[in-house]
């Protein structure tokens, strides 16, 4: 699926004597000239009512709110500082905010500035400012208590991914008159359509085309004073609707219990990261393992690399891994600081075709913040060992040691792991799930996560998912003093990492059908030679022609995709029942079935990752926690369905198989 994705361009600003900004674009300034703070809090807090409605919340509760201009920010962080003043600890906020014209991170960080008053919270989100890339970007703040989801691009693109679950709106952005292709009828009906039963709204704007949007969808409207100079703004009531459901096995399923409690199959990077995301949420996780540590299966290698492959054309999997990248390196660049070698990673092409590729990549420039073409002079130059051809620069990718990492993910409060564990079968009682050990033992849980790659075929729930196993083998080489001037990571058909400890990590080998579990010194000349072919120099550097393959050290993996090369993230269902219920789409797939899609209560499935782990896993986790929460989620909601499990049973119940 190949869909338009437009470049997003930076706003243009100027600065006033004040040092407050303007927008060039649009003629009209970020906020109030006389106090931006008081104004927020007047026309959006205050007319919504957040500060009761954020008491009022119960244990646990969610509470979202839409905006349609980011700007600045600063409508979020007055939300975010009233919210932490006045709702229950255990509560949570979810900003979710458009923006079509960004502003930089320089121009952000200086309109913030403004308000020293925050300068606690506008630290960690100037830090955490995304990239300019087109789509959604989850952020997290305070211990998890805090979501922003910021969404790059036009509002009439936006509102229609996001899924329905909005408390209350801020309809802000520049002037109706200044600003007129955002207030279409369209806004109006996109909003009715995303808000949850109760949704409130408030806008600064009283134009006649805002109070006509406004009344086609039925919102209530009541006219109040206005901030400031301001004569009067408007905020009012959203009636809910309901939406017919279009494949209903791609929709979210939220678990509906009250008992925030999970098991979770698999320590490696996706069980992990959903882990840990449900920790935030303030859910007692157990992780368990069929190995005595974490991450000791295909998130075990000693270097991983944030290694992103993009494409020019907007696919699935292309918004995937761009916003998994972008997901990935802010998350690492939050967790302890030893956890990430931000030493950029250079991208190299194998082939014409793949040379024609970087170049629609360089020359689309909607990946301009996170890659750049370069030389293979100035590749040179940043790698510190002689490169041979022209390729791309990620100054902001690196390396990891992935099994560091997990346990960094595993190190909370509520996250509670347990090796040597292996899961024999699932059985649900009809309140929790009943998880059998091989060692006779059981465990109980109301929701139970699948997050073990390739083995979750082993259990019957789950076997029907056509996932695949690929075979990799990872070597290590002793550095030198030569090989020590490697400053960065380097990529093309394989990799290689610079040293660490003495050591690279340089690998992967790519073996389908292939279930040799020891390390074979075949595998490691592969690497060797690999490497060798399109980085000759290196191999000269740690005189790769004199190393004896059969002395060398090395790991072997199971990585575990799937058909489409996508992800399987979300609930799992029934087979004999889905098969028995949806039959007719095998004659007719576009057949409406009136009938309950047959998920299992509280099960499922985070796997199909394949190399991409580091880049895809943290984002499927907080996906999938979000999910089960039953909260906006942080992916657009085309890429949410091309990720469903249920995609793969329906594909072959309408192909007749």
């Amino acid at each position: 699926m190949t869909l338009t994705q437009p470049q997003i361009q930076n706003a243009k600003i100027s600065w006033n004597e004040d040092g407050q900004p303007f927008s060039v674009e649009f003629d009209d300034v970020y906020f109030s000239t006389d106090c931006g703070v008081s104004e927020s809090r007047y026309v959006f807090i205050e007319q919504n009512d957040l500060p009761r409605r954020f008491a009022a919340l119960k244990e646990h509760e969610t509470f979202t709110i839409a905006e349609t201009g980011f700007g600045s920010g600063l409508n979020f962080l007055c939300t975010w500082h009233c919210f932490l003043e006045h709702a229950p600890a255990t509560a949570q906020l979810h900003f979710v905010t458009v923006e079509k014209f960004p502003m930089t991170q320089e121009d952000f960080a200086r309109a913030l500035a403004l308000w020293p008053e925050f300068k606690e919270m506008t630290d960690a989100l100037v830090a955490s400012y995304p990239p300019r890339l087109t789509g959604f970007h989850r952020r997290t703040f305070d211990s998890g208590r805090v979501k922003l989801t910021l969404i790059f691009d036009d509002v009439h693109r936006a509102l229609p991914k996001i899924n329905p679950a909005i408390n209350a709106w801020f309809l802000d952005g520049f002037s109706p008159a200044k600003n007129p292709e955002m207030w279409q009828p369209e806004l109006f009906h996109n909003i009715a359509a995303k808000s949850a039963p109760g949704a409130t709204y408030a806008t600064f704007a009283v134009a006649r085309m805002v109070r006509m949007g406004i009344k086609e969808v039925g919102m209530t409207m009541t006219r109040v004073s206005g901030y400031g100079k301001k004569r009067e703004m408007i905020r009012g009531q959203i009636p809910h609707q309901t939406t017919n459901v279009n494949k209903p096995w791609l929709e979210s399923v939220a678990y509906k219990g009250d008992k925030r409690q999970a098991l979770i199959i698999g320590a490696g990077l996706a069980g992990a990261s959903t882990a840990h995301a449900l920790a935030e949420r303030g859910w007692q996780v157990t992780v368990l393992d069929k190995n005595e540590r974490p991450a000791d299966g295909a998130s075990g290698n000693p270097q991983g690399m944030l290694y992103t492959r993009l494409s020019a054309h907007n696919t699935l999997l292309t918004q995937l891994v761009a916003q998994g990248y972008s997901h990935s390196t802010n998350l690492l660049q939050n967790l302890p600081e030893d956890l990430y070698h931000q030493t950029g990673i250079i991208q190299l092409p194998d082939t014409e075709k793949e040379q024609a590729r970087q170049q629609e990549l360089i020359d689309c420039h909607r990946f301009d913040d996170i890659l750049k073409g370069m030389t293979k002079e100035q590749l040179s130059e940043i790698a510190g060992l002689p490169i041979e051809k022209d390729g791309l620069w990620f100054k902001d990718g690196g390396w990891v040691c992935p099994p560091r990492v997990v346990s960094a993910l595993l190190n909370h409060k509520n996250i509670t792991f347990r090796g040597s564990s292996q899961v024999k079968e699932l059985n649900h009682d009809g309140e929790n799930w009943q998880v059998q050990l091989e060692d006779g033992t059981s465990l109980l849980s109301p929701v139970t996560i699948i997050a073990c790659g390739h083995q979750a075929a082993q259990l019957s729930q789950s076997a029907h998912l056509p996932l695949k196993s690929i075979r990799g083998q990872v070597t290590v080489v002793l550095t030198t003093n030569e090989g020590k001037n490697l400053q960065t990571v380097l990529c093309e058909e394989g990799y290689i990492a610079p040293q660490h400890d003495g050591f690279h990590t340089l690998g992967a080998t790519f073996h389908f059908n292939d279930d040799d579990q020891s390390v074979r010194a075949k595998d490691h000349q592969t690497n060797l030679d690999t490497i060798a072919s399109f980085a000759p120099a290196i191999g000269e550097a740690l005189s790769f022609n004199e190393l004896d393959t059969d002395a060398l050290q090395g790991r072997t993996g199971f990585r575990c995709t799937t058909p489409d090369y996508l992800p399987a993230v979300g609930p799992i269902m029934d087979e004999t029942e889905f098969r028995g219920r949806f039959a007719a789409l095998g004659k007719n797939a576009k057949t409406h079935i009136d009938a309950d899609v047959p998920f299992y209560p509280g099960l499922y499935i985070n796997t199909g990752h394949g190399s991409r782990g580091l880049i895809t896993c943290p984002l499927a986790g907080e996906l999938l926690a979000s999910e089960i929460c039953g909260e906006a989620l942080p992916v657009s909601d085309e890429l949410f369905r091309g990720l469903r499990p249920g995609r793969f049973l329906a594909r072959r119940l309408i192909k007749g198989k």
